[in-house]
């Protein structure tokens, strides 16, 4: 029976409800989540596609466009749906007249008809054989394949002479094959006009129990692209997350502006390789099943390294990936400090049962932080107000009966989260915790971890004070697999006794493959002379990070003395 089918229509259940579910009920309920939000939004377009054309097509003409339109999009994943129905909000900002309007919708129509068909035949899906198996297994399974496939063969029968095609992982009918990769034609930069087609989508599904992760992509959403580079926004200044600087006003008066920036930028393609000689007299001699031993010895660890490496700490420069590290918000609890003349005024506040405090700039504190004030008159107001509410990014409440002060340039004081000092026996796993708390506060979204695999092993030992491990979820390996229902990736790329963890779903940053993880054999005059030949694993990526403010990188050694209690 499906709890979360009422009457024939998907209602959500609780994560409790989740939790107690089977891997194939959890399945069905994803499926049936997508299916629900699938017809919405179907439902949304066409509502919208006949508002808009009502005056320039027929009724029977209106019925047409959406029933080729819903037929067309019918399996497409929500988040592309999305962009779609969009289109049709998007519309009339750009147009003057009904004419201009019906041309528009055909323009769109050609476009995005073309853009659909490719979505729907999979060219920019990733193939399951490489969405739903480890990157690990997946270059091993490339390497296997690729070793016993008719190309290599081909060039052993050729003496090693040239090169072989590269090689990338695909399915076709459920199995796992092999297929070449096109080779594609790039676009400078500079030739870009600002206007980028829509060329990805994604049917991931985050609410699923957390699984062991072994790198960073198992947390990206990611997609393929035929874009050279991806032009988007990208925010660069947000300190007022909470209310985006929304306050009350009155008729006429100048809204605040708020602390939130973005500008376009452009993320071009990297290219990540690794090779490794291998004589030819012993592909002979040993066998060709040794060496694809050797090489799986090799290769994989070595190219999923570099990888993690640049994702997580590429600086940007040259040929270098920007890394999530290095924007990220850093892990900080230390109090914040109001100097006199921070306090512009204090005023009474429902009906005087609270005190309203305005400071004179942003005050960075998050609702239930605890504010601390001396040095006022009335003397009520020297002391440590906890769960202040805030209400905008200059006022806070405070539970405490008004009293009037007409002067508050004295005043001084701190502010606090209430995890400061605050945790017991702290140790890295509350570090966890409170960095995705901390997330939250700030109305950004928390989706996984990255850690080193020592530093999950080190979690899965801790003991309470009675020497009891305690009951964390752990998988084969005594490693921690979640945090707050969060998953954890192991990666040596990260140091041990440092973290990140942030929004790895698309609203924060994606992945994108231009040429997917790939094989080639490579025989050259180096290797002529060596008796060699080279194998050579490579991709080229885009790795755009629409807003770095969501995510933080922290030390855990530093976050512990911040949360340990005095």
């Amino acid at each position: 029976m499906k709890i979360w089918m009422k009457d024939g229509k998907f209602v959500d259940i609780t994560k409790e409800q989740k939790e107690a579910l089977t891997v194939e009920e959890l399945a069905q309920y994803t499926a049936d989540k997508s299916e629900h939000q699938r017809a919405e939004m179907i439902a949304d377009f066409d509502g919208k596609l006949e508002k808009a054309t009502k005056n320039f097509l027929t009724k029977e003409e209106i019925e047409t466009v959406k029933s080729d339109f819903n037929k067309t999009i019918k399996d497409m994943p929500v988040e592309a749906l999305t962009k779609y129905v969009q289109t049709i909000d998007d519309l009339k900002k750009e147009v003057k007249t009904v004419t201009d309007l019906a041309k528009e919708i055909k323009d769109i129509a050609k476009i995005q008809g073309t853009e659909i068909t490719k979505m729907k035949d999979g060219q920019y899906q990733i193939p399951d054989v490489r969405r739903k198996i480890s990157r690990r297994n997946q270059i091993e399974g490339l390497i296997k394949l690729a070793f016993n496939s008719e190309a290599f063969t081909e060039f052993e029968g050729r003496g090693f002479k040239g090169a072989s095609n590269k090689m990338c992982l695909d399915s076709v009918k459920g199995e796992v094959s092999l297929k070449d990769v096109a080779t594609k034609a790039t676009v400078d930069t500079s030739s870009h006009t600002g206007t980028v087609m829509i060329s990805e989508i994604s049917d991931i599904v985050r609410d699923d129990a957390p699984t062991r992760m072994t790198h960073v992509r198992d947390l990206l959403n990611v997609s393929m692209t035929d874009q050279a580079q991806i032009v988007s926004g990208q925010v660069y200044d947000y300190t007022d997350a909470l209310t985006l600087g929304a306050t009350m006003l009155a008729e006429n008066a100048e809204a605040a502006e708020s602390v939130f920036k973005s500008k376009e930028n452009t993320w071009g393609l990297k290219r990540i390789a690794n090779s490794m000689r291998i004589s030819k007299r012993e592909i002979k001699t040993n066998g060709l099943q040794f060496v694809i031993n050797k090489v799986l010895a090799k290769l994989p660890d070595a190219t999923l390294f570099v990888e993690d490496v640049q994702l997580l700490f590429g600086d940007g420069a040259g040929n270098n990936v920007k890394g999530l590290a290095n924007d990220a918000q850093a892990f900080d609890l230390a109090p914040n400090t109001y100097t006199a003349g921070a306090i512009s005024s204090v005023a009474t506040y429902n009906a005087g049962t609270q005190a309203l405090i305005t400071f004179a700039a942003v005050h960075n504190l998050r609702n239930g932080d605890n504010l601390t004030i001396a040095n006022a008159s009335e003397g009520t107001y020297n002391a440590t107000h906890s769960s202040i509410e805030v209400i905008n990014t200059t006022q806070v409440i405070i539970d405490l009966t008004f009293v009037t002060e007409a002067d508050t340039s004295a005043w001084t004081g701190s502010s606090t989260s209430p995890f400061y000092l605050g945790i017991d026996l702290a140790q890295e796993y509350d570090v966890l915790a409170v960095a995705d708390a901390q997330l939250e506060a700030g109305e950004y979204v928390n989706t996984g971890y990255v850690i080193h695999p020592s530093q999950g092993t080190q979690m899965g030992l801790l003991k309470d004070t009675q020497g009891n491990y305690l009951n964390i979820s752990k998988d084969a390996n005594g490693r921690v697999t979640g945090v707050n229902g969060k998953p954890v990736a192991f990666t040596t790329a990260m140091p041990y006794g440092k973290w990140l963890n942030g929004d790895f779903s698309r609203n924060g940053v994606e992945l994108k493959e231009f040429t997917p993880l790939n094989i080639q054999f490579v025989e050259d005059v180096e290797t002529v002379r060596k008796n060699e030949i080279v194998v050579v694993i490579e991709e080229e990526i885009i790795f755009p990070i629409y807003n770095p403010y969501w995510f933080i990188f922290g030390k855990f050694s530093t976050a512990k003395t911040q949360l340990e209690t005095a």
